[in-house]
């Protein structure tokens, strides 16, 4: 319910008209606003940051090879 109440008040669309979204679409309503509500402050932009770097999947092998002293043919 409070979800609906969050809507109703972004969007300011009625109860009604919420409830008769398709699922999907109320989803990404959400979704956006929720993303548009902690872009705003620095707080949510720093989580955010945090987030997308959890969801990386694959390795920085730069980053690493800084941190574990890993050298590449050649070097001494």
């Amino acid at each position: 319910m409070e979800k609906i109440a969050y809507l109703n008040m972004k969007t300011r669309m009625s109860h009604t008209e919420i409830l008769n979204l398709p699922y999907a679409i109320f989803l990404s309503y959400l979704k956006h606003y929720q993303m548009f509500d902690l872009m705003s402050t620095p707080e949510g932009r720093e989580y955010l940051e945090k987030v997308e770097r959890l969801k990386q999947t694959t390795p920085d092998f730069n980053k690493l090879r800084k941190v574990s002293g890993y050298k590449k043919a050649g070097d001494n």
